[in-house]
């Protein structure tokens, strides 16, 4: 039984894999048709880099990749999935992959909201826990949610009928993970923030308002909650603090801004919310290892390189 579910993953993945290699063979993000589908594809191991983790739910079809949350590890491989209930800074790093056997992932992107619904429209019940958690974790997908997903892949070579059923494909799938092998770990992870008092509430209005000076009280009183509260249930989730995550999401949108070749530095230092060229400066160095435009030029050298 354990080896015919273990030969359907494999058969299954193949096809995902054929099917993502008609869709894109360029390195990095290809966005599909479909507006909440992306296929993620690296054919060479890749250096440490920083980010911002979406709500989203991402199957590796090959490959395997380590992301780091704070002090907290999490290395994912074919098979895996890695998810997320809301925006998570992270560093991330493909480990195996070559030009014949290439990192590929399968992205789409999520909302609690859309999970809430399919969990009480399908009268899915799971006994609550209130324990905060990190909100990005792995678990592990079964054959019957990887068939959906290739339905869904094969959607987005006809726009027409992705527009159409693309939303209910995603629904299934979102039910399939609620009712697979680690769908009670997907429910409580992905539902627990909006659940647990405030903390949902405090981490959306700091992403609402992150260009914007902000206090601790502020966030507490958002949250319904003590200071001492806040800190704790925010650095259980995030693995930073109020003020440290809203700088983490500042510099990314900087960076974001600056590769769109629209802005300067200065122009863009004040746009995020930095008062001062020079701290801004410091901070960008600190988070990405490079000052501002440097880092810039080293990202598009290494996209011109990897076009050669």
């Amino acid at each position: 039984m354990i080896d015919n579910k273990l030969n359907d993953l494999i058969l299954v993945l193949d096809r995902l894999l054929a099917l993502s290699s008609q869709i894109s063979l360029i390195n990095g993000t290809f966005q599909t048709g479909i507006p909440f589908l992306t296929v993620l594809r690296e054919d060479e191991p890749t250096p440490v880099s920083q980010g911002v983790l979406s709500p989203s739910f991402c199957v590796v079809i090959q490959g395997n990749k380590k992301l780091q949350i704070g002090k907290n590890t999490i290395e994912y491989r074919a098979g895996n999935y890695l998810a997320s209930s809301i925006d998570m800074p992270i560093k991330g790093q493909v480990l195996n992959a070559t030009q014949e056997t290439p990192y590929v992932a399968i992205r789409i992107m999520l909302t609690t909201v859309e999970i809430a619904s399919v969990a009480l429209e399908a009268n899915i019940k799971i006994v609550p826990d209130n324990r905060l958690k990190l909100g990005a974790f792995v678990g592990k997908v079964d054959s019957e949610v990887l068939e959906v997903l290739e339905r869904l892949l094969k959607l987005a070579s006809n726009p027409q009928a992705a527009n159409f059923l693309a939303p209910a494909v995603k629904r299934e799938i979102i039910y399939r993970l609620l009712t697979g092998e680690d769908g009670e770990l997907f429910y409580k992870n992905m539902l627990l923030h909006d659940e647990a008092a405030g903390i949902s509430k405090a981490i959306n209005w700091i992403k609402a308002n992150f260009d914007h000076s902000l206090t601790i009280d502020q966030v507490a009183r958002i949250g319904n909650m003590s200071i001492s509260s806040l800190h704790h249930k925010f650095k259980a989730v995030t693995t930073m603090g109020p003020m440290q995550y809203q700088k983490q999401l500042r510099l990314q949108e900087a960076r974001r801004l600056l590769l769109s070749g629209k802005l300067d530095v200065t122009r863009t230092a004040l746009l995020v919310g930095y008062e001062s060229s020079t701290q801004f400066n410091r901070e960008y160095k600190r988070l990405f290892g490079l000052p501002p435009l440097k880092d810039i030029q080293a990202i598009h050298n290494k996209e011109n390189y990897s076009r050669m």
